[in-house]
């Protein structure tokens, strides 16, 4: 795209991806910036935007997402897992906190009806 700012390329619990780009006059220099992302695994994709936001001299205050599997924080060496703790200490953005608004907890539970439960197809 023409007039823009990108990041590195990344990589994301499915491979590796080109760079983000924002437009060069967006994000200026001091502005403080909240990254959001639906869900967060490896941290590739929000690394890759707290690079870009950097590059325009912006500053990340936090980044927020709608799940965060929690897995991939800081597994343990063995695991064969990357570790987004690790990714974010040598990329120099460990002080930026991330957060999840859904506990991946939820996620794994099924839900449980009632035995008398009949669908009327309305919606309640």
């Amino acid at each position: 795209m023409p007039n823009t700012i990108a990041s590195p390329e990344y990589n994301t619990e499915y491979g590796k991806r080109s760079g983000m780009t924002v437009q060069r006059d967006r994000i200026k220099e001091g502005d403080r910036v909240l990254v959001i992302d639906d869900l967060v695994a490896t941290g590739g994709t929000l690394s890759s935007a707290i690079q870009l936001v950097q590059a325009t001299g912006g500053k990340v205050v936090e980044c927020a997402c709608v799940v965060e599997l929690k897995m991939f924080i800081d597994p343990p060496a063995d695991s064969g897992l990357p570790s987004r703790k690790k990714l974010f200490t040598d990329l120099n953005i460990a002080d930026v906190p991330v957060w999840g608004l859904v506990s991946e907890d939820v996620l794994t539970n099924e839900a449980e009806l009632p035995k008398e439960y009949v669908d009327d197809g309305e919606e309640h």
